[in-house]
Parts: structure tokens; sequence; C-alpha cells
């Protein structure tokens, strides 16, 4: 059990949303997915530009050192950030630690959209059949680390660390 860093902010432009994606510490390699209402994109490697950004309402972007989710709103963006680092030196302006003491359990390994033979592999949080395995994974299974509340003791977060090849 580690502490953590959970902090929200906003930001008012797909431009900004990009350049803080690209400062903030994920770890390499990063992975990012893409959402609209109805229609998720498959995961992709590296970190999402403007132009893709646009097209969606929503995303994530992780990696070992942490994870970004955006959502767009009328103002622009608001963000998460969720990192096993407890340094609040390390955040950029846009973020605000949110209160309370944050721990996290140990990375789990976790197969994404079903498994064994069943084509297309399905899940019902997804709104969409997927075709899997992916070009560049194989074998799609994901570590996460869960996010709980220190004095509730209630997990709150479930961030994606790293893709297991």
């Amino acid at each position: 059990m580690k502490t953590a860093m959970v902090a929200t902010g906003t930001v008012a432009d797909v431009s900004t949303l990009e350049c803080t994606l690209n400062k903030l510490q994920f770890g390499d390699p990063s992975y990012y997915l893409l959402q609209r209402p109805n229609y998720i994109t498959d995961w992709k490697e590296g970190i999402p530009d403007t132009v893709e950004i646009e097209k969606y309402t929503c995303g994530r972007l992780f990696g070992k050192e942490g994870e970004s989710r955006w959502k767009k709103n009328v103002n622009g963006y608001s963000l998460l950030w969720l990192s096993e680092r407890d340094e609040e030196k390390d955040l950029l302006n846009h973020f605000t630690p949110l209160d309370g003491k944050w721990k996290t359990s140990v990375q789990q390994k976790t197969f994404l959209l079903g498994g064994g033979d069943t084509e297309p592999w399905r899940d019902t949080r997804i709104p969409r059949k997927l075709k899997y395995p992916m070009k560049w994974c194989p074998s799609p299974q994901v570590k996460v680390i869960q996010y709980w509340d220190f004095q509730s003791q209630i997990i709150q977060f479930t961030r994606y660390s790293e893709f297991v090849k």
C-alpha cells in the first residue's frame, strides 16, 4: 500500500490540453483511448494530438507512472490526474490535489474485453463489438492500480498502469 496523488483541474482549450498531456510524466511507453458517447477507439500507443482529441468528448492517457483523464465541458476540459508520486511540486498549474489521503493497491493483472476464443470479444462497459487481439498487443491484459480514500476506505478510482504483452 502506497500513498498516492489524486488531483483535478481544468484547461480552457484543446491546445492547452495537448500541451499539458505532453508535460505530464506517464512513463514509457504510454497508451491512450478516446471516447464519444457511442464510440470508443481501440488503444493506441503514444500521446494523442490536437486533431484526434477534438473529435472526441473524453479520453485517458496512461503509463507506468500515472494516468490522466479528460472530459470536454462548456468551459474547456476537466482533468483528473492519478499517480503514485505524492509530491505536489510535480503537479502542473492546471491541477489541484483532492483533499484527503489516498492509498493504492498493488498492481493487479486484468484481462481486457473478455478472452478465450469468442469472436468478437465483448464487454458490457464498452458499447460496441471489438475485434481483438490488437495488431500491436496480441493478448489484451492490463495492470491496474486501485485508489481509495484512506479515511472512508472506499475505492474511488482504478487506473491502468501498463499493458502486459
